[in-house]
C-alpha cells in the first residue's frame, strides 16, 4: 500500500479472507532481560521459517544509528540474519514488540528491531493514506554532542551535524554544507539527528521552514529551505 523509507516500514495488503492475526504488544514496556523470539526465513534457507530466542539485551537506542528515522530500536540477542528483516520480534506471549532490521556483522549477538509502538503512527498513516509523500530535506546528519564540541570547536553543545547533502536536494538549494550544526527547525530546538528526522517527517513537502545554522567556522546563520519529496528507492 505505501512505503516510508526513512523509517524503513512498509505496508503490504493481501487479499483474502481467514488469515491468522499477531497480536500487537507495547514496546514501551519491554525491559532489559525480557525474554524474546525472532522470527524470520533466515538467510533464505529451505524448509521455511525459523525462529531465534534471546533477551532485550540493551536499553533502546537511537533510530538513526541503524538506518531508520524511527524515534527508537530494540537492541536484542537474539540472532538476526539476513532473511529475519521484516520477521516479528516476540515477547513470550506471542505479542509483536518489534520489526526485525538489521544484525551487525561486526559483533556477536547484537541485533535490533524497529520498537513496534513509534512504528504504528507510520503504519497507521499509510493505510490512510497509501500514496501521501513525505516531506524531504536531503542531508544525512549525526547527533552534535558536548564531545563533538570539544573535538571541533565550535561554539554550541547541541544540534545535528551534518554529514552529507543531496546533490540538488531541498538542503543543497538552501545553501546547508556537510560541517553544518543544524541547531533549530522552523524555530524548534535541534537536540540531536532524531530531532530533526521527526521534525522534517512532520511537515509537508513544498513547506518553507527556516533552519539555523553554526557554520564549520563558527558564524551563525539562518536559511529557508523549501521541503521536497522524499524519493523512494529503486525496489
Amino acid at each position: 500500500m505505501g512505503r516510508d523509507p526513512s523509517a524503513d516500514v512498509a505496508v503490504l495488503k493481501v487479499d483474502g479472507t481467514g488469515f491468522p492475526v499477531a497480536c500487537l504488544g507495547d514496546s514501551n514496556k519491554v525491559q532489559v532481560g525480557d525474554d524474546v523470539l525472532a522470527i524470520g526465513n533466515a538467510l533464505a534457507l529451505e524448509g521455511g521459517l525459523s525462529v531465534t530466542r534471546g533477551i532485550i539485551s540493551g536499553p533502546p537506542r537511537p533510530g538513526t544509528e541503524i538506518g531508520t528515522a524511527i524515534e527508537s530500536v530494540l537492541q536484542t540477542d537474539a540472532a538476526i540474519n539476513p532473511g529475519n528483516s521484516g520477521g516479528p520480534l516476540v515477547d513470550l506471549a506471542g505479542n509483536v514488540v518489534g520489526i526485525n532490521t538489521a544484525g551487525n556483522a561486526q559483533a556477536e549477538n547484537v541485533g535490533f528491531a524497529i520498537a513496534i509502538d513509534p512504528a504504528k503512527p507510520i503504519i497507521e498513516q499509510t493505510i490512510a493514506h497509501p500514496a501521501a509523500a513525505s516531506a524531504f530535506l536531503g542531508v544525512t546528519s549525526q547527533t552534535f554532542d558536548s564531545g563533538l564540541a570539544s573535538q571541533t570547536g565550535l561554539p554550541v553543545d547541541h544540534g545535528a551535524l551534518v554529514l552529507d547533502i543531496a546533490p540538488g536536494g531541498p538542503a543543497d538549494q538552501a545553501g546547508i554544507r556537510p560541517g553544518d550544526v543544524i541547531v533549530a527547525f522552523d524555530g524548534k530546538p535541534v537536540n540531536g539527528s532524531d530531532d530533526l528526522g521527526r521534525d522534517i517527517l512532520a511537515r509537508k513537502p513544498g513547506d518553507k521552514v527556516t533552519i539555523q545554522l553554526v557554520r564549520a567556522d563558527g558564524s551563525k546563520q539562518t536559511v529557508t529551505a523549501t521541503l521536497g519529496v522524499r524519493p523512494l528507492p529503486t525496489p
